[in-house]
């Protein structure tokens, strides 16, 4: 009969589940003996049976808080597949202390819920329990921490509105670390960005953990890629600092204070400006990408098509009409090669240049941005040099072109003389 129970469970049969409390009424009181992994309301509440489920709590109330074989209750399955109605007949049966309900991995049916985003069933038991969200979970995380950890932000900006400014910036875990934190561990830059919005979490930027490190600190312990260089930018741009540079002048030694007090204030001028003038204008490093652009590609453009079209043309064979090796090729050798190794140089740095400014990195500051224009007037006097080299072998004589034609000319006449082997 108990496995009649459960198939009944599986397709929310109600008159089946009648029929079988009709023959036995303790069938309920029995479901603790048997070796099923979960009672009839648990597959019922995944299932989303609410009629269904109805029955089973009129009859047996306690199976609200019943506990399957992860330790989670039929409220735990409920919310995290986001069924607003089953949660509320729930939490009616089980009270208000059924939320806080914890399963084998420190997870409340609120974690849940917030871990999908059903951010309808979210509201429900916060509005029913809320100190069940300002709980830390048995691995030492709150939930807001959890949903930075999982990218959960709509959830984020919900069970954010139970704290105020001042206590968002000062909530940590256990190990200290404030929500910025995690969102620099976890390289969240979406939520970094919404959580420096917030001003008292931005004035706090620069907190400690336990262990003594700010949000950078803990970023450069992480592993490097292109969402950690972004990240690091996000982070530098609000102000968060290192903690060593935050380490107040007491705790150096005291002729060290005496002997550099002058230099290190200029150099922290020096350095405090610095940073301003690389951080500023973002709207002129975004105009000077365009720029650069647009100025690498003329640049390869011109270069590929000096490739293919060298000084002086090809020598075409007048029996066929084929095109044969480069003039100048047959009348300089080392200044032609001179002239396609510089140009294919000039070529391939300016393709890299245009690689770099299309593939999406996050060019945040003017270094960068002045590193690219440096790069792009190199290969801008390469190919300078380029057309020197080939002005060279094609003009007056004052740079040996026509000398050096008039040598292939004599060349090419001998070579037509009769007699001549």
């Amino acid at each position: 009969m108990e496995t009649k129970l459960y198939e009944a469970s599986l397709t929310g049969d109600v008159e089946a589940l009648n029929a079988l409390l009709h023959q036995d009424q303790l069938i309920l009181d029995r479901l603790s003996l048997n070796g099923f992994n979960e009672t009839p309301l648990h597959i019922a509440s995944m299932r989303g049976h609410h009629q269904f489920a109805i029955v089973l709590l009129t009859k047996k109330p306690r199976l609200a808080v019943a506990l399957d074989s992860q330790r989670r209750t039929p409220l735990h399955l409920a919310s995290a597949n986001g069924n607003l109605e089953m949660v509320q007949k729930l939490v009616r049966a089980g009270g208000r202390d059924v939320c806080g309900f914890q399963d084998q991995d420190g997870l409340t049916p609120l974690h849940l819920a917030a871990m999908n985003e059903r951010l309808e069933v979210v509201k429900a038991l916060v509005q029913v329990n809320p100190d069940v969200a300002k709980e830390i979970q048995a691995n030492g995380e709150t939930i807001l921490h959890m949903c930075v950890k999982y990218t959960c932000m709509e959830s984020l900006k919900v069970l954010m509105q139970l704290w105020s400014e001042e206590e968002l910036a000062k909530i940590t875990d256990h190990g200290g670390n404030t929500l910025l934190h995690a969102a620099a561990i976890n390289k969240q830059t979406q939520i970094l960005n919404y959580l420096l919005r917030i001003p008292s979490i931005k004035a706090n930027g620069n907190a400690v953990n336990r262990l003594g490190l700010t949000a950078l600190d803990v970023l450069d312990q992480c592993p490097r890629d292109l969402n950690s260089l972004e990240t690091r930018e996000i982070l530098m741009e609000a102000g968060v600092m290192r903690a060593n540079d935050l380490r107040p002048a007491l705790d150096k030694p005291l002729h060290s204070i005496t002997l550099k007090t002058s230099q290190n204030k200029r150099k922290g001028l020096l350095s405090r400006t610095w940073a301003w003038y690389v951080n500023a204008d973002h709207h002129w490093i975004e105009k000077q990408r365009g720029i650069l652009l647009v100025a690498a590609l003329v640049v390869a453009v011109m270069s590929f098509y000096s490739g293919i079209n060298p000084p002086g043309g090809f020598i075409t064979n007048t029996q066929d009409g084929s095109v044969g090796n480069a003039v100048q090729a047959e009348v300089d050798m080392d200044k032609f090669s001179m002239f396609s190794a510089n140009n294919s140089v000039t070529m391939i740095s300016s393709l890299a240049i245009v690689i770099v400014l299309i593939s999406g990195l996050p060019l945040r500051n003017k270094f960068w941005m002045w590193l690219l224009t440096l790069g792009t007037l190199l290969t801008m006097v390469s190919m300078v040099f380029s057309y020197w080299v080939a002005l060279s072998m094609t003009a007056p004589d004052c740079l040996g072109g026509n000398e050096a034609f008039k040598m292939y000319e004599a060349g090419d006449k001998q070579t037509r003389e009769p007699g001549y082997i």
